[in-house]
């Protein structure tokens, strides 16, 4: 028999709200803590170590989110330290933005509790990525534009052409914001604003912000726009199977059932013209599908429409919780508990090897995803070992990211011939001045030519295992580098 509805208001209250979000906050410190910086981190660590308006791959927020919280210890606390602030402003603005919508505390305390336990949140926001900056200034853009409808207030149209610039400094995926809110401008009676100054005005302000970034790419031949053009656009053929990997990966991030029932609730009521709703749905959904049809051609990055999941949390629970529906009710508890669960799972495996893959099969242990948060510490300690070498080349920027940040910067890395080029492209190459005092560095998994296998073997290079809990998860060759050795990348 279902429980009786009032159990949800008992549980759902400001209190418990804050209790929750201070403890799983509290987690996420201790695994920021603990866990070895992602190849990713370590690599825009070393964007932070290098402060620019621009870079190849993003635009610079991130680097600089991560030079303020590492102006006194580069340990990995430290770096990823936004991405649990980030989370806490976000959950504050949730509350406020879903009191001023529905005026429940039931729904803002159930729209808190969702968005903090989300895979995304619980893991994704540790790893510092230009998806925290983004998610932080897409979300205070959204409570900002509310403010603007709820109050008429002129002067926010210029706070919003702000946070939307910073928005843009931070993820190029911001630019989707405007889009999204002219769908709600146009679709209420709010279009008019459309016919006054002020929104072109805040756009205006946004694109100034971002003018920087322009700048940069006009003096380094577009690279930065061409690379995630490229990036996100450019495959052959058209197939369901990419738009069903990308679906799979959105059920992740949010948790299944929490995904289904937003995506649910967002058909249902389209039809609906409440502006509250409205908002919800155009900051959220526009979003969604717009990474759903590009990936028909390339399938989309798990994280790149996570800024929807802002309004998602607050859609989901409104739709369960507003009514009497018992049955409502029931999902979005088994929505919480199911991605709760989820996120325990994840986090706990990727501290603790909860799960034992290497009992079924060594090949599923190394390519356990969670491995990206150990053996670079090891990595380092190995590479110590060479005093007399000061650069290193590898085949990868995150390979070069990790030596430079484990080895405490006593090594000075560079990418040689490479899968994909990166920011150490345009950094200048030891090697240009004819240096060969360095060392080669690769792992089983890179790309290394075709006479790789040459190189890997005793008499050409060393070679040493990385373990996480006694399994090997990675296996590095290293050749310290001599006129007559040429790297096999």
């Amino acid at each position: 028999m279902l429980p009786e509805p009032p159990y949800l208001e008992r549980i759902l209250t400001r209190r418990n709200a804050i209790i929750l979000v201070c403890v799983l906050a509290l987690w996420r410190l201790y695994l920021s803590a603990e866990l070895q910086l992602h190849p990713d981190e370590a690599y825009y660590w070393l964007w932070s170590r290098n402060l620019d308006v621009g870079y190849f791959d993003h635009p610079p927020l991130v680097a600089y989110f991560i030079w303020l919280t590492t102006l006194f210890s580069k340990a990995e606390l430290w770096v990823r330290l936004s991405g649990t602030v980030v989370s806490l402003l976000i959950s504050g603005l949730i509350w406020h933005l879903s009191m001023q919508l529905f005026r429940s505390a039931k729904v803002a305390a159930g729209s808190v509790a969702l968005f903090n336990v989300y895979p995304q949140t619980m893991l994704g926001m540790i790893v510092m990525t230009p998806d925290i900056p983004v998610l932080l200034f897409w979300s205070v853009s959204i409570y900002v534009f509310w403010q603007i409808i709820r109050t008429g207030k002129t002067w926010l149209w210029f706070v919003l052409g702000l946070t939307f610039g910073l928005a843009l400094l931070s993820k190029y995926t911001a630019i989707l914001m405007a889009p999204c809110l002219l769908i709600y401008l146009l679709l209420t009676d709010d279009r008019r604003w459309l016919r006054t100054i002020y929104p072109y005005l805040s756009v205006a302000i946004g694109l100034l912000c971002f003018l920087p970034v322009v700048l940069w790419n006009s003096h380094h031949e577009w690279v930065s726009f061409s690379f995630q053009l490229k990036n996100g656009l450019d495959a052959q053929g058209y197939s369901l199977d990419k738009v069903a990997e990308y679906i799979g990966g959105q059920l992740l991030v949010t948790g299944p059932v929490v995904w289904l029932l937003g995506i649910y609730a967002g058909i249902v009521w389209t039809s609906r013209r409440d502006k509250e709703t409205l908002l919800l749905l155009a900051a959220a959904l526009p979003v969604i599908f717009f990474f759903g049809l590009s990936s028909f051609k390339k399938v989309a990055g798990p994280n790149w429409p996570a800024v929807a999941y802002f309004t998602f949390c607050i859609l989901v629970t409104q739709f369960c919780l507003a009514g009497d529906s018992r049955v409502r009710r029931s999902l979005w508890s088994v929505a919480v508990a199911s991605s709760l669960l989820l996120s325990a799972v994840v986090t706990l495996h990727a501290r603790f090897n909860l799960i034992p893959l290497e009992r079924y099969s060594k090949e599923m242990a190394a390519a356990d995803a969670t491995n990206s948060f150990h053996g670079w510490r090891e990595l380092g300690s190995e590479l110590k070992k060479y005093p007399d070498r000061k650069f290193a080349l590898t085949p990868s920027h995150q390979l070069s990211a990790e030596i430079v940040y484990y080895t405490d910067t006593d090594i000075v890395a560079q990418t040689a011939r490479m899968t994909r080029p990166s920011q150490f492209n345009l950094w200048r190459n030891p090697m240009d001045s004819g240096r060969t005092d360095g060392l080669y560095i690769w792992s089983i998994n890179d790309f290394i030519g075709p006479d790789g296998s040459l190189f890997a073997s005793s008499s050409r290079s060393d070679s040493f295992h990385i373990y996480r809990d006694g399994v090997p998860i990675r296996t590095y060759y290293v050749i310290p580098g001599q006129r007559n050795v040429v790297p096999p990348f």
